[in-house]
């Protein structure tokens, strides 16, 4: 089987996915948006301002850009599926064109709609939508898919060489409050945290660090493994679960997350999960007492790279 996946880099995760495809025998071609051969950019500030002013018409120079370039790299190709990750970033005729080489067409969103409304007109090219939001597939007749554990490194539990009992990383945006309100809440509990934000216009906090530069995924795997637990900051605008809970699933690591509605996963455990109100934060000393319990391996390889990839791949 041949198949095309096209989406955001979105950190990495999607890589994991290769020893997956390995795994079940397909040849996979991977396209991300802001890697080459989709790297666009501005020549001149000239071309920077001409993109806006058309771009005001209903002309995208970056859509445009990414079409005639998805065009060249699948010339004379055929493809048994192509998936779509991030669909509201190809036009119509992208969409068209892709599904014009494929058996099988499908997205997965790693938005809810309510976040992303935008993605809603080019839905009605794919053959299967799949989404984390249980309300969207409720709502929209969407097929239910979880994210998946984003490892595929050798894993510990607990490694000896710890630096912190918990870590985060995001970007600037509505959660930041949510995060200060969590970070002060464990710096009253003389708790070791690293909370990274990203921001290309940091601003001050006594509860966070700011970085203008990304930090790469193979990094970012580094400091979770160094830290006992993890923070998971939900959007007020999604309910679907986070790479950064089955992060904490497949490291075997405590987790701090605003997001209730984990509570209702087979995964979930009060002794690793701690669900906590950004508006009134309560944090047992318990929860950092109590021994981690080990989630049943069936359980965990629900979750697991090769299960979604049999799963969204219809194996």
């Amino acid at each position: 089987m041949k198949i095309l996946l096209i989406s955001s880099y979105i950190f990495g995760y999607m890589e994991h996915l290769k020893p997956a495809f390995a795994e079940n025998g397909i040849e996979a071609e991977f396209l991300y948006h802001g890697k080459p051969p989709l790297n666009f950019e501005y020549k001149n500030k000239a071309k920077h301002l001409i993109a806006f002013l058309k771009k005001a018409v209903g002309m995208n120079a970056k859509m445009e850009f990414r079409h005639n370039t998805i065009k060249e790299y699948v010339r004379g190709k055929k493809y048994d599926q192509i998936l779509v990750v991030h669909p509201q970033y190809l036009s119509h005729k992208t969409h068209i064109l892709l599904k014009s080489i494929t058996g099988r067409y499908i997205t997965f969103l790693f938005d809810s709609m309510a976040k992303m409304p935008r993605q809603r007109p080019v839905l009605k090219h794919f053959d299967a939508i799949f989404s984390y939001e249980k309300n969207d597939c409720k709502q929209y007749d969407f097929q239910f898919q979880t994210n998946f554990i984003p490892i595929s490194l050798p894993r510990k539990t607990v490694p000896e060489n710890t630096k912190q009992d918990f870590f985060n990383i995001c970007s600037l945006d509505s959660r930041f409050n949510d995060l200060e309100a969590i970070g002060k809440a464990l710096k009253e509990k003389n708790l070791e945290y690293e909370f990274l934000v990203f921001s290309n216009k940091p601003k001050h906090s006594p509860y966070v660090d700011f970085i203008s530069k990304k930090i790469d995924s193979v990094n970012v795997q580094q400091k979770i493994q160094e830290a006992r637990g993890l923070v998971d900051v939900q959007r007020k605008d999604q309910q679907g679960l986070s790479f950064r809970v089955f992060e904490s699933l497949g490291y075997g690591k405590k987790l701090l997350t605003t997001n209730a509605d984990i509570a209702n996963y087979d995964f979930y455990h009060p002794s690793n999960i701690l669900i906590v109100d950004p508006n009134s934060i309560r944090i047992s000393s318990e929860f950092f007492d109590l021994p981690y319990t080990e989630v049943p391996l069936p359980v965990k390889q629900k979750y697991e790279p090769i299960n979604w990839v049999t799963q969204v791949f219809n194996l």
